[in-house]
């Protein structure tokens, strides 16, 4: 108990601030484009961006192979060292951008899945798949100059939201939306990027072949857990799109970009949290423990009520999406309502097998969950009601918190 009245929550506080001022920008994007695509173009073409977006997500989830997480403690780890750091910055780099020829695939697998929809819906989501590529965060969380990236996110977003609102777009609407929204943040990282390399006195050093395969194999595990959970949302909206009509898609659609904005929001907290994990973990794994304890309590409070406002304000979640009352989509709302508690509890559950360098059980754990999501969406599609298909991520979700609950608690051999 003494140890955990000395805990400081002042580094995660000071952290998740930063984040969150980025993060903040990236959600309040996310849910003011809604409205604007759902009252200029209709909710049906609202779905295509988010078929769309859910491409670009799993694309840039694989692209991005677990370096988000795994470079942001060697970087904190090695920060004063000028040469590791820039061996580091450029291998990424050029690693993500070798691992994204898999868009190629993958976007004749989609025009096959879903021939009605226009190639260029899919291409359109580049500039985003683009961003994620080009992403320094990593590299300022690590250094703990988030504020280098924040403020400038948000007049970026501001931009990205003008563009929408102001743009007429008459032809292929999706792929130009999803064109706005990814553009100008990939010349603001590039503007990042350059800076950084000035700031910190980089070198441009490129990797060697070794490297790159080394580091293929290493976060292999971390990329395969990372696509999963990127999959179990998008395997259900690909699935839905070939057996629902375009406004029902759209109807998921909405609270499967719910989904999204607050994995993000969750993400945010575990990044800022992150470091003084690795700290108590290292000093002793008992402390992280119990600290973990304290943050669940924490999450509990926090998510918990976020439930209770989003299932009795569904109707005004809808009105000031749609602009209009739509019961149908007030019920998937408030079945959705309890999913975002169920991915908070979780996170710290993540967060101990990363620490615990578990990266094989994480795997494990991806691939009974890959399967349990493609069976549940076929369960779903096949022999449940449309109504019904808001359901999907609360379910999801609380299969995938049983699942890594019974992980942990096996696995974690220092667990007091």
């Amino acid at each position: 108990m003494n140890q955990l009245k000395r805990w400081s929550f002042a580094p995660i506080l000071q952290n998740f601030l930063n984040l969150g001022i980025f993060q903040a920008a990236s959600i309040a994007l996310q849910l003011l484009v809604i409205p604007i695509i759902t009252r200029k173009y209709g909710i049906a073409t609202f779905g295509q961006v988010a078929l769309a977006a859910s491409f670009a997500n799993f694309i840039s989830n694989f692209s991005n192979y677990g370096t988000s997480q795994t470079a942001i403690k060697d970087v904190a780890a090695n920060s004063d060292d000028k040469k590791f750091l820039s061996k580091l910055f450029y291998k990424i780099l050029i690693f993500r951008f070798l691992a994204s020829v898999i868009f190629f695939p993958v976007i004749g697998l989609m025009l096959f899945l879903h021939p009605t929809l226009s190639v260029w819906v899919w291409i359109g989501a580049i500039p985003l798949i683009l961003s994620e590529i080009i992403n320094p965060l990593y590299f300022l969380i690590g250094k703990e100059k988030i504020q280098w990236i924040s403020w400038g996110n948000i007049a970026v977003k501001v931009i990205v939201l003008g563009l929408i609102l102001f743009i007429p777009l008459k032809n292929q609407p999706a792929a130009w939306v999803n064109g706005l929204l990814g553009m100008p943040v990939v010349l603001y990282y590039i503007f990042i990027c350059i800076y950084i390399h000035r700031k910190e006195s980089l070198q441009l050093m490129l990797p060697s072949r070794k490297s790159l395969i080394d580091l293929a194999k290493e976060n292999f595990y971390i990329m395969f857990n990372g696509t999963a959970v990127s999959l179990q949302q998008s395997v259900f909206l690909f699935t839905v799109a070939n057996y629902v009509s375009a406004n029902t898609l759209g109807m998921y659609a909405l609270i499967d970009k719910l989904s999204g904005v607050f994995r993000q929001l969750i993400s945010s907290v575990s990044s800022a949290v992150y470091p003084q994990a690795a700290r108590l973990f290292y000093q002793s794994p008992n402390q992280w423990f119990e600290f973990k304890k304290t943050l669940q309590k924490m999450y509990g409070i926090l998510f918990g009520t976020g439930a209770l406002v989003i299932f009795f304000g569904a109707k005004w979640i809808v009105f000031l999406i749609t602009k209009k009352d739509d019961p149908t989509t007030e019920i998937y709302v408030q079945m959705f309502s309890l999913a975002p508690l169920m991915m908070a509890l979780n996170a710290n559950n993540v967060l101990t097998l990363l620490l615990e360098k578990k990266h094989r059980t994480l795997f494990i754990i991806s691939m009974i969950i890959l399967t349990i999501t493609f069976l549940i969406s076929f369960l779903f599609v096949h022999f449940a009601n449309h109504q019904s298909l808001g359901w999907y991520p609360l379910v999801i979700e609380g299969i995938c918190l049983l699942i890594y609950l019974i992980f942990t608690n096996k696995k974690s051999l220092h667990a007091p």
